[in-house]
């Protein structure tokens, strides 16, 4: 429970004067975003407003102290001022609501809020769901029974909802939500993605990686018990590519004395904060860096796959170009990982032998890699310009 010790007042919709104060009587634009996940698509809305000249106040809650720091890092200078959000009790929801006076209420991708969208529809208060999703596992709990219902009267206490892909209005509209309220915008997530490619960063690493006629295949977030499938998948790469090299980024680099204890020792082994030269296996010890990485591989495994734990980011990978391995769970991504694989652009491996044909098959191929590149400025082309898309239409509400 740490990630909820800060903010306790606020949780229960008491917002200190200061606060109140930086928004200097006005109305504001009230978005919310639960983690570091849905700051992701909420703070790409925020800066297109910006970017469209919009000046009005806009107040950003996330529920854990993660999403506050990433909303700082990512939003700093966008926002006027950050809160915990309350917990869903009417008490602590009207309050919050007296407080702030919000002209429209927005939260991100997947959650829903019953007694906020209520004081809001009681208020006259317009609500959106922005970058909505309806993920595998959230359509197995709502598409049957007593609980098909409850969603679709949940859902329908928005004054519209902005939806990722087609895929999430058909299962909306399946459920009985009001089909005009449903418009299919894309991912803003891909703006926020798109935006943080530095090819400067990535290319600072290639060098101090070295060695660039030695491919690199990258396993990125990595969970406890995937690094040994990775390590036997590449010792079966090296019997065909000896001079294939491998990076693994566990997903917490707290781990990475653990992980380097499980490279053979024919290998030479480095840490990245240590980083010389030479090297066969690097582990990464240090939080930040892996997207540019990503850039600099012939290919990358996403974790999270082999272990069930939904899957990590797949987009980050692709957004460079480069192709995807992943083992059978990748429900967090499902639709992106649907979309990968019937491009031909990501393989899903079910064992370690499975994934280490797919490198043997990359590590021999002449190309540069041109496909790839096409592959990834097709799909991210579809989507980028969500959120301005989705501000051109809410900003008519304010």
């Amino acid at each position: 429970m740490a990630k909820y010790t800060e903010g306790h007042d606020e949780r229960q919709g008491i917002i200190a004067a200061e606060k109140l104060a930086a928004l200097a009587g006005e109305r504001p634009v009230w978005i919310h975003a639960v983690s570091v996940g849905e700051v992701q698509a909420a703070v790409p809305f925020v800066k297109a407003a910006r970017e469209d000249g919009w000046r009005g106040k806009f107040v950003l809650s996330t529920t854990t102290q993660t999403g506050k720091a990433m909303a700082e890092r990512l939003g700093g200078g966008l926002y006027d001022i950050h809160i915990y959000y309350p917990w869903d009790r009417k008490l602590f929801v009207s309050r919050a609501l007296d407080s702030l006076k919000p002209r429209i209420f927005l939260t991100a991708e997947t959650e829903l809020w019953p007694n906020m969208l209520w004081e809001c529809r009681e208020r006259s208060i317009p609500s959106f769901l922005i970058n909505g999703r309806v993920s595998d596992r959230t359509w197995s709990r709502v598409s049957g029974g007593l609980a098909r219902g409850a969603a679709r009267g949940a859902y329908s206490l928005f004054t519209a909802l902005f939806l990722r892909d087609e895929e999430d209005r058909s299962r909306l509209t399946g459920i009985g939500v009001d089909k005009d309220k449903l418009l299919v915008m894309g991912d803003s997530k891909i703006d926020a993605l798109l935006a943080r490619k530095n090819e400067a960063a990535r290319d600072g690493w290639r060098e101090r990686l070295g060695e660039p006629e030695r491919p690199i295949f990258v396993a990125g977030s990595t969970h406890t018990g995937e690094d040994e499938k990775v390590l036997a998948a590449f010792e079966l790469l090296r019997g065909k590519a000896p001079r294939a090299r491998l990076i693994i980024a566990p997903r917490h680099p707290e781990r990475a004395e653990a992980v380097a204890a499980l490279v053979p020792r024919k290998y030479r082994v480095e840490r990245l904060s240590s980083l010389t030269g030479g090297w066969d296996v690097l582990i990464i010890d240090r939080i930040g860096v892996l997207f540019d990485i990503y850039g600099c591989a012939r290919s990358a495994f996403v974790g999270g796959s082999f272990a069930d734990k939904g899957g990590q980011n797949i987009l980050e990978p692709f957004s460079w170009g480069i192709p995807l391995q992943y083992g059978p769970h990748m429900e967090d991504f499902a639709q992106a990982s649907r979309a990968f694989i019937a491009m031909g652009a990501a393989s899903q491996a079910a064992d370690e032998r499975e994934l280490a044909e797919v490198w043997i098959s990359l590590a021999g191929e002449k190309d540069d890699g041109e496909l790839w590149r096409r592959l990834s400025r097709e799909y991210f082309e579809k989507s980028r310009g969500a959120s301005a898309r989705t501000w051109k239409i809410i900003k008519r509400y304010l």
